[in-house]
């Protein structure tokens, strides 16, 4: 669908109807892309007017998680590179940098809201129209330490199986971190995509907390898996 047949979106009011309105896009790009165009500026003043903490919730989890047997990769270490995928205005790089870390690249489907997180100045590098539902070619196999997604998964957004890149583009030992809203969880295959990953050997499930803080309307859950 190009993005001429998209129909204008209604003028956003507030935070909270912002927040709605992204929920029914469908998961279509052409649709995803213009509303975020539209938001970009405004984004993080809507979501944290509704006490969104995802961004912090997801990244102290993250820093938190134990290391087992051993097996783990130094995630402490201030150098491991880490992929922020669909880093949106960059709230989580932000949490990531006052943890410590500093080589994150992140992207996004809208490049609105990349030019947004370009002037946070806490990322080594920002790439924009990367669809993370399909092969996203600038990123080779194997190449980062840990992948963290917060407010991706998310109803209209992208699909569960948007993990599966997530997996590719990490080593292995390596960590994956993502936020679900609840509602996400409850209406998509969520769990089945993570299961049928688990089964194919392609990730370990380290830990997973269920209805945890998030934002005002709703809880979500947030997992932590080990590359194999």
């Amino acid at each position: 669908m190009s993005q001429n047949n998209i129909q204008p979106q209604t003028p956003i009011s507030n935070g909270f109807d912002a927040i709605k309105k992204a929920h029914k896009l469908e998961g279509n790009p052409d649709k995803i892309k213009q509303y975020y165009e539209q938001w970009s500026k405004k984004y993080d003043e809507d979501v944290l007017s509704e006490s969104y903490c995802g961004h912090d919730y997801i990244v102290a989890y993250f820093d938190l998680l134990p290391k087992q047997n051993g097996k783990f990769l130094n995630f402490r270490n201030p150098a491991i590179e880490i992929l922020d995928a669909g880093c949106g205005t960059g709230l989580v790089g932000v949490a990531l940098h006052r943890k410590g870390y500093h080589n994150i690249d992140g992207f996004d489907l809208c490049h609105s809201m990349i030019e947004e997180a370009e002037k946070k100045q806490v990322y080594r590098a920002l790439k924009g129209g990367c669809d993370m539902t399909k092969r996203l070619d600038l990123y080779p196999d194997n190449y980062y330490d840990a992948a963290i997604s917060g407010a991706v998964f998310s109803l209209g957004h992208v699909a569960p199986t948007g993990i599966e890149e997530m997996i590719r583009v990490t080593k292995p030992g390596g960590l994956i971190v993502v936020n679900t809203r609840k509602s996400y969880y409850d209406s998509t295959n969520f769990q089945e995509v993570c299961d049928r990953v688990q089964e194919e050997n392609k990730v370990k499930l380290v830990s997973y907390i269920m209805d945890a803080p998030y934002v005002d309307e709703e809880g979500a859950h947030y997992w932590a898996f080990q590359v194999c």
